[in-house]
């Protein structure tokens, strides 16, 4: 690739003196390859192709030539695909403090669910300290401030975090 820096990870760098636009023409392809991991079918691939392309070129100011185009696009599209599939989602994963908030008052049955979810998590916490890993992940933290904040290692707070979430998993299915 003539006039190109490469990278050993990715391969291919945003070019010397080349617009970020026709980076993102030449690599359009690619990116509406990644979107189809993502996605079941064409249509939402190319929605989420498009919303990529989108943010890229409102963020151009953020992008370092210096550094690879596929990593900070990546990034970019699995951000874009969480946020979405967050908003079509009809579950989400609230924090303790919310679930009382979020269930309909008038709703009996879902207000057993909810206190029977509450004292399933409180059983578990008692077990095993990793569910407030999980419930702080569940708040809104990210694994990095979980671990500043409990001062343990990153590695160790999403170790606890899925052990949490079996651990809640395999509670609530004895129950059904």
């Amino acid at each position: 690739m003539k006039g190109r820096e490469t990278n050993p990870d990715s391969g291919w760098k945003y070019a010397a003196g080349m617009e970020l636009e026709q980076t993102v023409v030449e690599q359009y392809r690619w990116i509406l390859g990644l979107a189809k991991k993502y996605c079941r079918n064409a249509m939402d691939a190319e929605d989420l192709a498009g919303e990529t392309i989108c943010k890229i070129l409102c963020n151009k100011g953020k992008f370092d030539p210096g550094r690879s185009f596929r990593p900070w696009c990546s990034v970019i599209m699995l951000n874009t695909y969480i946020t979405s599939y967050n908003r079509n989602s009809s579950v989400r994963f609230e924090s303790e403090e919310r679930a009382s908030v979020v269930a309909s008052p008038g709703s009996a049955d879902d207000m057993l669910l909810v206190n029977e979810l509450e004292r399933i998590i409180e059983e578990c916490r008692e077990v095993s300290c990793a569910v407030d890993c999980a419930l702080m992940y569940a708040e809104g933290y990210s694994y990095d401030e979980i671990a500043h904040e409990l001062e343990i290692p990153c590695g160790t707070v999403r170790s606890r975090i899925s052990y949490a979430r079996n651990m809640i998993r395999k509670r609530l299915s004895f129950k059904s």
